[in-house]
C-alpha cells in the first residue's frame, strides 16, 4: 500500500482522480437524467414533479451514504499514509460492518416516514401517489448504495481512481439497460425506474466486494478486540460528515417547499434543473471526493505545503471548469428544454439556470473543496459548521425573501447570494486551518528538539 499522493505533481493528482471519478460519476448521473427523459415521454407533469419531491428524499440517503464514504476514506487514506497495511485491512471490515448496520436502520425508518414527508415538501395529491410508489421501492436498497460508495471510497482513498470509476460505470450502465425495458417493455412506469436503480445497486456492490476484497485485498479478518476502537474512531470522523452533507439535502427540501407553492410546472422545471446540475458539474462532485486523499495521504506523512497546494490548485480547478460548463449550458439551453417537451413554467426555470444562475455552481465548488479538506485533517466539525451554515442562514432566509420579492426566480438568486457568502468565509478559513496545524508541528518539533 504505497501512500502515492506525498509525492509528485499535486495538480496531475488532482486532474488525474477528478477525470476518472468524473467518467464514473458521469454514468450515474446521466443514467438519472435519462431517467426523468424516459418519464418525461409519459406527458404527466404530476409524475415529473414526483421525481423532483422523490430527489429531496433520496438525497437525504444519499447524503448520509456520501458522508460514510468520507469518513471511510478519510481514515483509510491516513492509515495508507502512515503505511500500516494490517490494521487498515481490519479497519476496512470494520467500517462496513457499521456501515451496514447504521443504513438498514435508517432504510426502516425513512420507508415508513414517506407519506408524512412528501407531504412537508407540498406534493400535490397526484404527484405524491407516483413519488410514493417510486420512493417505497428505492428506499429499502440504502444499505447497497452506502457499502457501494464505502468500496469507491477505500479504492479511492488508496489512489486507484480508475478502479473506482469501472465500480460506478458498471452501476450505470446495468440502470441505462433496464431502464426502457422496464419502463416500457414491462409498462412499469416509475415503479421500472424505481427497479433499475435497486438493480444497479446491486450489480455496484457485487464488483465493487470483488475490486476490494479479492482482487485488491483491502478487506481483512473482523478483529473483535479493536472493533469498538475503531467503531469510535470511524463515527467520530464519519458522524460529523453525514451531519455536513445532510445540510445539503435539507437546504434542498427547503427550496423545493418554497418553489412548490408556485405550483407542479416549477416543480417539474426544478426536477429537470436537479438532474441537470449533477450531469453538468460531475467535475465538481468528483473533485470534492478526490481532494480528500490526497489531503488525507499528505497530512498522514505530515507535508503541509502540499496540502496547501492541493487547495490552491482545486480551487483554480474549479474555476475552469465551472466556466466552460456554464458556458456549455448556456449555448444548449433551448436544445434542453426542448428534449424535456418543457413548456410554461417550467420552461422558465430552465433558461434561469441556463442562462446564468448555474455560476452558483463555482461557489458551491468552493465549499464541496473546503468540506473535503475539513473532514481530511481531522476538522470534519468545522466542515459540519459550514455546510449547516450554507443550508441554513445561506438558503432558507435568501430563499425566502427571494420568494417573496422575485417570486420562483428570486428563490434561485437567493440561494446563488448565500453560496457566495458561505464559500468566501470557508476558503479564508481553509487556509487559516492549514497555517494552525502547520505551526502546531513546528512547534511540536522545536520542543523534542
Amino acid at each position: 500500500m504505497q501512500a502515492k499522493f506525498t509525492q509528485g505533481s499535486i495538480f496531475k493528482h488532482i486532474t488525474a482522480m477528478t477525470a476518472a471519478s468524473t467518467m464514473g460519476l458521469l454514468s450515474l448521473f446521466l443514467v438519472d437524467f435519462i431517467d426523468l427523459y424516459w418519464l418525461s415521454l409519459l406527458n404527466n407533469v404530476e409524475l415529473t414533479a414526483a421525481i423532483g419531491f422523490s430527489a429531496s428524499i433520496l438525497f437525504f440517503t444519499l447524503s448520509i451514504s456520501i458522508g460514510l464514504s468520507i469518513g471511510c476514506a478519510a481514515l483509510v487514506s491516513q492509515a495508507i499514509g502512515r503505511g500500516d497495511a494490517l490494521y487498515t485491512r481490519s479497519l476496512v471490515v470494520h467500517i462496513i460492518v457499521c456501515v451496514l448496520i447504521l443504513t438498514a436502520i435508517v432504510a426502516f425508518l425513512t420507508v415508513f416516514s414517506v407519506t408524512p414527508l412528501l407531504r412537508l415538501l407540498g406534493a400535490s395529491a397526484g404527484s405524491m401517489v407516483y413519488a410514493n410508489q417510486y420512493l417505497t421501492i428505492i428506499l429499502p436498497s440504502m444499505p447497497l448504495l452506502a457499502l457501494a460508495m464505502v468500496f469507491n471510497g477505500v479504492l479511492r482513498a488508496a489512489g486507484q481512481a480508475k478502479t473506482g470509476m469501472v465500480l460506478t460505470l458498471i452501476g450505470g450502465a446495468v440502470n441505462a439497460i433496464l431502464d426502457p425495458i422496464l419502463i416500457f417493455g414491462f409498462e412499469m412506469d416509475i415503479k421500472g425506474a424505481a427497479w433499475a436503480t435497486v438493480g444497479s445497486r446491486v450489480a455496484m456492490v457485487v464488483f465493487g466486494f470483488y475490486f476490494v476484497a479479492i482482487k485488491d485485498n483491502y478487506i481483512g479478518g473482523f478483529v473483535p478486540s479493536r472493533f469498538t476502537t475503531d467503531l469510535k474512531k470511524y463515527l467520530t470522523t464519519a458522524f460529523p460528515a453525514v451531519l455536513t452533507n445532510l445540510s445539503t439535502p435539507i437546504g434542498v427540501a427547503y427550496v423545493t417547499a418554497v418553489m412548490a407553492q408556485f405550483g407542479d410546472a416549477i416543480v417539474s422545471g426544478n426536477a429537470i434543473v436537479t438532474k441537470l446540475q449533477p450531469l453538468a458539474f460531475a467535475g465538481l462532485f468528483a473533485l470534492s471526493g478526490a481532494v480528500g486523499p490526497i489531503a488525507g495521504q499528505n497530512f498522514g506523512a505530515l507535508q503541509f505545503i502540499r496540502i496547501r497546494e492541493t487547495l490552491t490548485k482545486s480551487l483554480q480547478f474549479i474555476l475552469y471548469y465551472s466556466l466552460i460548463a456554464c458556458a456549455i449550458l448556456f449555448i444548449a439551453c433551448d436544445m434542453i428544454i426542448a428534449v424535456f417537451g418543457a413548456q410554461g413554467s417550467a420552461a422558465d426555470v430552465i433558461r434561469w439556470f441556463c442562462y446564468g444562475l448555474s455560476l452558483t455552481f463555482i461557489f458551491n465548488g468552493a465549499t464541496f473543496v473546503t468540506n473535503a479538506m475539513f473532514n481530511n485533517l481531522n476538522a470534519a466539525p468545522v466542515a459540519t459548521t459550514f455546510n449547516f451554515s450554507k443550508a441554513t442562514i445561506g438558503t432558507i432566509p435568501f430563499a425566502y425573501f427571494g420568494a417573496q420579492w422575485g417570486g420562483a426566480f428570486g428563490v434561485l438568486v437567493g440561494v446563488l447570494i448565500g453560496s457566495v457568502l458561505i464559500a468566501i468565509v470557508g476558503t479564508w478559513y481553509a487556509y487559516h486551518y492549514i497555517a494552525r496545524l502547520e505551526n502546531k508541528q513546528i512547534a511540536e518539533q522545536a520542543d523534542v528538539a
